[in-house]
């Protein structure tokens, strides 16, 4: 009894402690644009401390958007209908002293002085051009945005540490609101 007080307590000093950081999605939208689908999103990355500090170690962190469209239906899940996943690195180079940000999806990098530019910059997609679900969006559907760090695209030291630990496995809630038909 006493050891699951003991694990209870640990967890609850964990999780209190993972309050000062992690992800939140303020606003995003679809829109269709000819053949285009365009992601657009406002996200808050607050980085714990031992991700900063791999980070200036030169680890490479790589942040997954997942856009998802849903359709709600009787049972125990509603139907995913499209999801695309959106991949961006970010690594500092000490020698440089810049932080790099990478859009793996699209190829295209912005470098930034300072990491808080660079995680203001991860923050704003504007227009992220994504292929279009088929045949268009559903009429009584919904969609949703989340972002997590990718722990699979740690080294993998890392990612034993990273799976159980509170200060590496961040992600943020799912945004989700209703599509228009």
């Amino acid at each position: 009894m006493r050891l699951i007080g003991l694990l209870l307590g640990l967890w609850t000093l964990s999780v209190t402690s993972a309050g000062d950081y992690g992800f939140r999605i303020r606003q995003a939208s679809l829109a269709r644009e000819g053949e285009l689908t365009l992601l657009s999103a406002v996200i808050d990355y607050r980085f714990s401390p031992a991700l900063i500090d791999a980070l200036r170690h030169g680890v490479p962190l790589v942040l997954t958007v997942d856009a998802c469209i849903h359709r709600p239906r009787r049972g125990l899940w509603d139907e995913t209908l499209w999801c695309r996943a959106l991949d961006f690195r970010l690594q500092y180079y000490p020698l440089a002293q810049v932080y790099r940000v990478v859009d793996e999806t699209h190829r295209f990098q912005r470098s930034f002085p300072r990491l808080d530019a660079a995680l203001a910059a991860l923050g704003r997609l504007e227009a992220i051009a994504l292929p279009p679900p088929q045949p268009r969006f559903p009429r009584r559907g919904y969609a949703t945005v989340r972002v997590r760090l990718n722990i699979e695209r740690l080294p993998w030291a890392l990612r034993p540490q990273a799976y159980f630990s509170p200060d590496w496995f961040l992600r943020s809630k799912r945004y989700r609101w209703p599509l228009d038909g």
